[in-house]
């Protein structure tokens, strides 16, 4: 199997309705190079202040994955 670009991989989460653990890792991995050195991403749900706040309330993995794609 050949490996998948970062966008690939963020177009197959953002169009699918589940997450695997490596999804996590390599999500949490992203936003802290993007921006967000306290993010947390855990069973498909990203906190991005680390925890939840009325500011950074926990979001879906995936309503993430699509704001980054319209942001680029």
């Amino acid at each position: 199997m050949a490996e998948q670009t970062v966008k690939e991989w963020l177009d197959g989460l953002a169009g699918g309705t589940s997450s695997t653990d490596k999804d996590s890792r390599m999500m949490q991995s992203l936003l802290h190079r993007v921006g967000f050195p306290e993010a947390i991403v855990t069973c498909g749900i990203v906190y991005l202040a680390g925890k939840g706040t009325l500011e950074a309330p926990p979001t879906s993995i995936h309503s993430v994955v699509k704001m980054l794609l319209a942001a680029a």
